[in-house]
């Protein structure tokens, strides 16, 4: 079990201990009447309700899916449903390219027959009859064959390139999936201090308005206060559970899955540490090359050349044809065979013409190459430009991650002094109010950075191709 589930043991049974025992503990003797220590009582119904809660607490636990970030990817590329189908993409890829040589297959046939003449000829001695077989083959030889191996392999090496880029997709969409739960939780508990402190301030404001130290609109304002910040914790929780939704999807999870994170947002400090070294120019650059969609569309530019030069060859290319018959024939006692072995070199000259269909594929390949370089070579500018701007974006992201958080130390000590001038009347309840809601503020802005920075760092080891991580082990 869990640490989770152990403190939820734990607290069952306390529950249970106290509802059992009664005021056995104050009477210090056992409630059945026996004359035996309290101790000994104590320890006995212990262990009855260990042995009795334990079972039901175990089948919790092993319903429960603990997770840590590392555990989560690998789940997620397990059995994310988009991976089943990149999968099954790639496997109809690698099956047309194992029978791509079918084309150099020789075609054969086989026959028999008999035949017999209406009218037998004259002088004839027999009736005529004549049975015969026969046997063929043929195989065509052509560029177009090569052509169609060649696009196989590059349509193969276009299909294993996305499915390794589907799996950085859902890998990076896990990793942000899971740190923007752990922040939306921890916003959930800066929510409940809050509402903790909201609560405190409003039986502050009754004790003194009781005691006729302050007016009852203190009082008033701050059970305001209160209700305000309830509403704002309601929201939260229903973000956690669309997080939490949208998590399972993408484990390939079924809803009703219990969920539970072991990791932290101590793993994500390596990302967003000041004493992390940012990427260097010449790391940021090389996101022109390693980009993901960069590699994407050089795939693809690769197979249109593939398809260029298959349409080409087609065009200019001969063919050769060789076939071999066999007949044997058999008629009035006697046979014979007739069978033939031919080999034929071809070229239509029609292919040569403009408007021909082989030169109009050829040409609609060439735009689709020409196409194909400008998108690569837009890309490649996009991607570095991309990278550059995440670079930044850390960099100022992190600036503010230490202005915020010298904001909560501020916020922090402001509302420590309001509250104690407060207390001793030099401050009203707006004033504590105010300094309450600026503490709160200043907390959930550090959370709304953390994730903005979490989530940048994410995208530029994306963009770079380097194993998430690699930017938070650089220093």
């Amino acid at each position: 079990m869990g640490p989770g589930t152990w403190h939820i043991y734990n607290r069952k049974l306390s529950t249970l201990h106290q509802s059992s025992i009664g005021d056995s503990r104050v009477e210090a003797v056992c409630s059945c009447g026996m004359a035996k220590p309290y101790r000994r009582c104590f320890h006995m119904k212990r262990i009855v309700l260990i042995l009795a809660v334990l079972p039901y607490l175990a089948m919790a636990a092993w319903a429960q899916e603990t997770l840590g970030v590392e555990e989560a990817v690998r789940l997620a590329l397990a059995n994310n449903a988009s991976l089943v189908q990149s999968s099954i993409a790639l496997d109809t890829a690698k099956r047309t390219l194992d029978v791509s040589w079918n084309g150099l297959l020789p075609s054969l046939s086989v026959g028999a027959g008999a035949s017999r003449p209406n009218v037998p000829s004259p002088g004839s001695t027999g009736s005529g009859e004549s049975y015969y077989g026969t046997a063929s083959a043929g195989i065509s030889l052509s560029t177009a064959v090569m052509g169609s191996m060649q696009v196989a392999r590059s349509q193969y090496d276009s299909a294993g390139l996305a499915f390794q880029v589907s799996r950085r997709d859902v890998e990076l969409s896990v990793r942000k999936a899971y740190y923007s739960i752990l922040l939306t939780r921890e916003s959930m508990l800066v929510i409940e201090r809050s509402i903790e402190t909201a609560q405190n301030n409003y039986n502050q404001a009754e004790v003194r308005r009781k005691a006729g130290l302050a007016p009852e609109l203190d009082s008033l304002t701050a059970l305001v206060a209160l209700e305000k910040i309830k509403p704002t914790l309601a929201s939260a929780q229903v973000t956690y559970e669309n997080q939490l939704a949208d998590f399972r999807q993408l484990m390939g999870m079924a809803q009703d899955q219990a969920l539970s994170f072991s990791d932290s947002l101590d793993t994500a400090t390596a990302l967003i540490s000041d004493t992390t070294a940012a990427p260097s120019e010449e790391t940021v650059y090389s996101a022109k090359d390693k980009s993901p969609a960069v590699t994407m569309l050089a795939a693809a530019l690769a197979l249109a050349r593939t398809r260029k030069a298959a349409a080409d060859r087609a065009v200019y290319s001969p063919g050769l044809s060789l076939s071999m018959s066999y007949r044997p024939t058999w008629s009035n006692d006697t046979s014979k065979d007739s069978g033939s072995v031919s080999a034929v070199l071809s070229f239509s000259t029609d292919k040569l013409l403009p408007w021909s269909q082989e030169r109009q594929a050829a040409a609609v390949a060439a735009d689709s190459v020409a196409t194909a370089e400008s998108k690569l070579a837009e890309a490649r500018i996009g991607a570095g430009l991309s990278a550059k701007s995440l670079a930044r974006r850390i960099a100022q992201a992190r600036g503010s991650l230490r202005a915020l958080r010298l904001n909560v130390t501020l916020a922090e000590r402001t509302y420590a002094l309001t509250d104690e001038a407060y207390r001793f009347g030099t401050k009203d309840v707006l004033a504590v109010q105010n300094a309450q809601d600026n503490l709160q503020s200043a907390r959930m802005q550090v959370l709304s950075q953390m994730n903005t920075l979490i989530s940048a760092v994410l995208d530029l080891e994306y963009a770079l191709g380097v194993p998430f991580g690699t930017l938070g082990r650089q220093s």
